[in-house]
């Protein structure tokens, strides 16, 4: 499978979980299962960007320099495994990156998206040639990383197009294919499933679509064990629909904020090559190409297309936070935030029009 994927006999690969919030090294660990039981040599990585609820220090993204039981290769990246944390303010924060890795009994990469696109890509891409990768391929669950700034509840795509963005350097940079995979489309509670898959269909017209996987029993099992330890509501449901007996409507982020249409199709990763995209990427993947850090990356995205992200959303938390010592609660709390956040975006948008 991984082969018809790519197009050719691969030797090792190089897996990515890409978005914010840790999760997707979860859901990345089906296309990492499916890789090693093709008999590839496949490295796990994931971006450093953990949930507000796990880590209120809004971001960078945690800084390597940031983290204990880890090699630091650059800047950017380190070699990271089960027993790897960061010390945030002088707190405990564990990636689930490294709750994945003590599973799997594995070392794996963590990528720091806390510099300019260009100089996280260059790392990787280093890291790519040194260790001989035959391709890279991205995963992002939910599908935000096809979001096009305007969807009405999307509010998280910050992590995912800037590494989107990364990702069409280290093509540029490396010429190995690049893969970018949709894990359960929908899961993550922002952008609706329909709306995910006809992104996908939009895309496979241009000849992008490579194919897709359903999680076999092994995969399951496996994330069984993952999902013991590591802390996600995106990748545990596409356990479920896996699973089976799920068909409708369920609630996410607590308190019946958020919905996600769940059924047996929501388990599937599709595959798209990175390269038929390059001219059909998504607006903000172009907007965050040049920036220099997220917060220069959120800047651009909140004043050029009125689009709020998920670093605007933990930088309100953190006030809160230090304010009164505590975390939002309950849900309604701060799906509260993310409204008026994104009401005076569009409001600061509409008056620079006028």
């Amino acid at each position: 499978m991984i082969d018809e994927i790519l197009g050719f006999k691969a030797r090792s690969v190089l897996i990515i979980g890409l978005g914010g919030g840790g999760g997707d090294a979860v859901g990345s660990s089906i296309t990492y299962n499916l890789a090693l039981g093709e008999e590839k040599e496949a490295t796990l990585g994931a971006v450093l960007w953990e949930r507000y609820v796990s880590d209120p220090v809004p971001g960078p993204p945690i800084r390597i320099q940031e983290l204990q039981n880890s090699e630091t290769l650059g800047n950017y990246l380190a070699i990271v495994n089960g027993d790897t944390y960061a010390i945030r303010e002088g707190r405990h924060v564990i990636p689930q990156i490294a709750n994945v890795l003590g599973v799997i009994k594995d070392d794996g990469l963590g990528i720091s998206i806390s510099g300019p696109v260009i100089n996280v890509a260059r790392e990787i891409s280093e890291y790519v040639s040194k260790y001989g990768f035959d391709a890279v391929i991205g995963i992002d669950v939910g599908g935000d990383a096809l979001a096009l700034g305007s969807e009405d509840e999307l509010y998280s795509p910050l992590a995912d197009s800037y590494s989107v963005a990364i990702l069409t350097k280290v093509q540029d940079y490396t010429g190995i294919p690049v893969v970018l995979g949709v894990a359960g489309p929908g899961v993550d509670g922002e952008l609706n499933r329909d709306y995910v898959l006809m992104r996908i269909s939009q895309l496979a017209g241009k000849g992008a679509f490579l194919g897709a996987y359903g999680p076999t029993q092994s995969d399951l099992v496996l994330l069984e064990d993952i999902l013991g330890k590591a802390i996600t509501e995106a990748s545990q449901l596409v356990y479920k629909a896996a699973r089976g007996g799920y068909y409708g409507d369920t609630d996410i982020r607590g308190g019946g904020t958020r919905k996600v249409k769940l059924d047996i199709s929501s388990s599937i990763t599709y595959y798209l090559d990175l390269r038929k995209i390059i001219n059909e990427l998504p607006p903000l993947v172009n907007l965050v190409i040049n920036a220099r850090d997220p917060w220069d990356a959120m800047k651009t995205l909140n004043s050029k297309g009125g689009v709020m992200t998920e670093l605007n959303f933990e930088e309100e938390v953190y006030r809160y936070y230090k304010a009164k010592s505590k975390l939002p609660s309950p849900p309604e709390e701060a799906y509260l935030m993310i409204r008026e956040i994104r009401n005076k975006l569009r409001n600061q948008l509409e008056s620079g029009r006028r």
